[in-house]
């Protein structure tokens, strides 16, 4: 309730602010727009540079923690790129062969067991603890220092994952307690890899070299210089998770369910989370960067700062360009508006928000334009009644030859002294022009059909071979129909096609629903037209189409032409027509108009 009563006080507060400014004076509402322009500015200004900065210091956490990211996913990959290069060295050197071959005395068994423990050693202390060992199929177990006692109980084919080794030729056991890789007692192990040794000369498979990573090591990988910047892996088999994240925070219980980019945690810390893939594990690094640690070094702050100076001081430049586009909008509004009426938008009228001159000026073009609309109405009018007069010319045109055909026929029956077939002719005349008489511009389809088929008929009595056929859908029968259009088609296919044809004369009809359009096909197998004269058809068709109102004169296919004018009148470029004719085939005509409702918009004739 409070919040309308507030609504409509603030509405009406804008509308009286509003209805003042409108009234006041060209010289009181430059001074006024100038002073409210400038506030806007300012203000308009002040926003700018805040999103900016804000942006500008996101981008740069952003990029810092991907730096971060990318550097350490680099150290971790190279770190074990390392160890898997050092792992084949040793593997496949000739004194790590030697080792793991049977036929050996014991003396150089013990001397050779002696210096690998020595080397062994010398990597432990060279890779910072990590733990190096072998274990030959012979029983030859050595280990690089004393101080680590081998579990000789570990029986590595034992293990669950042996065939995975054996298959690979490497495996990474992870974690603590029972998965605490070869030493006894030293549950603080966290990443042993087994590798398998083959002579490279038989490539039998003769033992296993182990590397044993402590979990500080890994730690290490982690560490970074960066002030406000933790790091952490995640193994998402759960066998791994080295966390080195601040803890009075809840982000270890969130990370799982984090997506693989850069999101804001706890209004405080950014936070990136990407998969890492060697030939050792898949591991997720985490990535932890609290944004009160980031300074921003943008020299493009700067700029904004020079930029808002440079703005305050062109403000005025642009008030001033402000309060002439005041004074020239609405003339251009009102060219915008001539040009649409120059357009046949006639009538358009302008609105007008103005009290002073420039309001007087628009309530003049809009005088002048409902002027010119009415003049343009009455026009329309005139040529519209124009044009119904012509159709009604063009309809007229059709009747005297299907007359005169007709009582060729009648009288050639009566000749033949067939008086019943002539009377029969004379009652299906008189049921055709009764149909003639109709005054209705449109019909069903169905009364179109039958009224063709009722010529037809009378045709037979001329043609004794002739034969029609008609395929139209059930459900467009009583689709509405411009009256005297199948009958002229097919007259015109009688009268040009089967002049002179000694063999059977067959027409066909098919009218199909294609889309949102009725296909309409008439057919015949008569002589066809040259391509000369179906050129000169065409011609005449597409003279139609540029000037639909012309008065059609006596020629060849008056039939066809007087169709396609009356159609075009009807449809406009909706309706569209295709003649396919070859010399002693026959000839197939092709319509196709908008079904009910989708007929042109009337355009006045001017």
């Amino acid at each position: 309730m409070e919040k309308g009563l507030l609504g409509s006080e603030f509405r009406h507060f804008t509308e009286e602010i509003r209805a003042r400014f409108m009234h006041m004076g060209l010289k009181k509402k430059t001074v006024t727009f100038v002073m409210c322009t400038f506030l806007g500015a300012v203000l308009f200004t002040s926003v700018v540079f805040g999103i900016l900065y804000s942006n500008s210091w996101k981008s740069t956490v952003i990029k810092h923690v991907k730096s971060i990211e990318a550097e350490k996913e680099e150290g971790i990959k190279g770190y074990f790129e390392n160890m898997q290069s050092l792992a084949y060295n040793i593997c496949y050197s000739n004194w790590m062969q030697d080792i793991f071959k049977k036929s050996v005395s014991v003396q150089r068994r013990q001397e050779m067991e002696e210096n690998a423990r020595a080397f062994l050693g010398s990597l432990s202390t060279l890779y910072e603890g990590n733990q190096f060992a072998v274990i030959a199929l012979n029983g030859t177990k050595v280990t690089g220092t004393d101080s680590y006692r081998l579990d000789y109980s570990v029986d590595i084919e034992q293990k669950d994952w042996y065939e995975e080794l054996l298959a690979n030729g490497k495996y990474v056991e992870t974690g603590e307690g029972s998965e605490k890789g070869i030493y006894r007692n030293h549950p603080e192990w966290n990443m042993t890899i087994y590798y398998v040794v083959h002579d490279y000369n038989t490539l039998e498979r003769t033992g296993f070299l182990v590397i044993t990573i402590p979990l500080k090591n890994i730690y290490k990988l982690l560490d970074t210089s960066y002030e406000g910047t933790w790091l952490a892996l995640e193994d998402p088999d759960g066998g791994l998770d080295c966390s080195g994240l601040p803890e009075d925070t809840d982000l270890e219980g969130k990370i799982k369910t984090m997506p693989f980019r850069v999101v804001k945690a706890e209004n405080r810390f950014f936070v990136s989370k990407t998969q890492i893939e060697t030939d050792f594990f898949t591991w997720n690094l985490i990535t932890v960067v609290d944004e009160k640690f980031q300074k921003i070094s943008n020299p493009m702050m700067v700029f904004v700062f020079v930029g808002v100076l440079i703005f305050v001081g062109c403000l005025l430049i642009v008030v001033a360009a402000a309060v002439s586009r005041y004074l020239t909008n609405p003339i251009l509004d009102c060219a915008d508006a001539m040009l649409e009426i120059r357009n046949n938008n006639i009538g358009i009228q302008m609105e007008n928000t103005y009290s002073d001159e420039i309001g007087e000026l628009i309530d003049g073009f809009n005088e002048m334009s409902g002027s010119i609309f009415s003049l343009i109405e009455k026009n329309k009018m005139i040529s519209a009644l124009q044009k119904d007069a012509e159709i009604k010319i063009l309809e007229r045109q059709i009747n005297p030859h299907f007359l005169f055909n007709t009582l060729e026929i009648i009288n050639s029956l009566i000749l033949n002294k067939k008086e019943k077939s002539a009377v029969k002719v004379c009652e299906t005349l008189g049921q055709l022009y009764r149909y003639n008489l109709r005054q209705n511009k449109w019909i069903t389809l169905r009364e179109e059909l039958a009224y063709t088929m009722q010529y037809l008929l009378i045709m037979k009595y001329k043609i004794n071979d002739l034969s029609y056929f008609c395929d139209v859908d059930d459900k467009l029968m009583d689709t509405p129909f411009l009256k005297a259009i199948l009958q002229p088609l097919v007259e015109n296919s009688i009268k040009h096609g089967f002049q002179r044809k000694q063999q059977e004369c067959c027409i066909s009809i098919l009218i199909r629903q294609n889309n949102d359009k009725l296909h309409i096909e008439v057919m015949d197998n008569g002589n066809g037209m040259e391509e000369e004269q179906l050129a000169s058809l065409h011609t005449e068709i597409r003279g139609i189409f540029e000037n639909p109102m012309k008065y059609l004169a006596e020629a060849n296919h008056i039939g066809i032409k007087n169709v396609v004018q009356r159609m075009y009148l009807e449809y406009g470029e909706a309706f569209h027509v295709k003649i396919i004719s070859t010399a002693g085939y026959g000839t197939r005509i092709e319509l196709e108009i908008p079904e009910e409702g989708e007929r042109r918009e009337e355009k006045p004739y001017v």
